[in-house]
Order: structure tokens, then C-alpha cells, then sequence
């Protein structure tokens, strides 16, 4: 943030996957109800990479996903909003993403839908 800016929070977009009206800079964030670093865990367990892949030669490769976290906690529109070779791997995080329970965002006290972006970095071990 730039001296002199205030963040706008609880900004109402056009989600255009699902057409669902969400928000961007919730109050209060959707968190997996089991904690980030049990959500993080499960992730690593549940994502397999084959040995082989090629990646160009890096050691690592970045992803950017995105969902809506509804007022209700279920999660919908799982997409990757930047592409990488490991498409098998886009799948799995995606679906770990869908199938985890999420509680609810927050503006002015009410539960809303909230446009989720998480960056993922994967590690791979030579």
C-alpha cells in the first residue's frame, strides 16, 4: 500500500466463470476449518508428481488457483488462473481444493461469497 491509499475493502465483483456476485477484500477471509497449516499438510499428502515430469529444468514450479468460498462454506468456480506444464497436478490440487470444508467470509457481519486467489509453490525434490 502506497502512503496516502486506502484499501477498499469488501469490494462486490462479477465472478465470470460462475456469473456469482462475490467479494474481494472480505473483513474477515474463508479459512479451511481444520487450519492453513492441516489445509497445506493435506495438500502435500494428497498431490503426486511424477518423477519424470519435465519442467524445464527448474526445481520448482508455480501455480496461481483461484474459487469462490459461498457464504455457506462450499466451494465453487476451482480454477488455475496461471497455467504449468504439471496439468496432472492442476487436478489434484483442485479437486483437494473443492473437497476441503471452508469456514465462511465476512463484510459488515454477514457471511458472503468471497473470490479466493492462492499462490501455490511445489517443490520438487532432485
Amino acid at each position: 500500500m502506497l502512503l496516502g491509499q486506502e484499501v477498499v475493502t469488501c469490494e462486490i465483483v462479477l465472478d465470470t466463470l460462475t456469473n456469482e456476485t462475490v467479494y474481494k477484500n472480505p473483513e474477515k477471509l474463508p479459512e479451511p476449518k481444520k487450519g492453513k497449516n492441516s489445509w497445506m499438510k493435506e495438500l502435500a499428502k494428497q498431490i503426486k508428481v511424477e518423477t519424470t515430469v519435465d519442467i524445464g529444468g527448474y526445481p520448482h514450479e508455480k501455480l496461481i488457483v483461484g474459487f469462490i468460498v459461498c457464504a455457506d462454506g462450499q466451494v465453487v468456480g476451482e480454477r488455475v488462473l496461471m497455467d504449468s506444464p504439471l496439468k496432472d497436478l492442476e487436478k489434484q490440487i483442485l479437486s483437494v481444493i473443492k473437497n476441503t470444508k471452508w469456514t465462511s467470509g465476512f463484510c459488515n457481519t454477514q457471511a458472503v461469497n468471497v473470490l479466493m486467489e492462492y499462490p501455490i509453490l511445489i517443490r520438487i525434490a532432485e
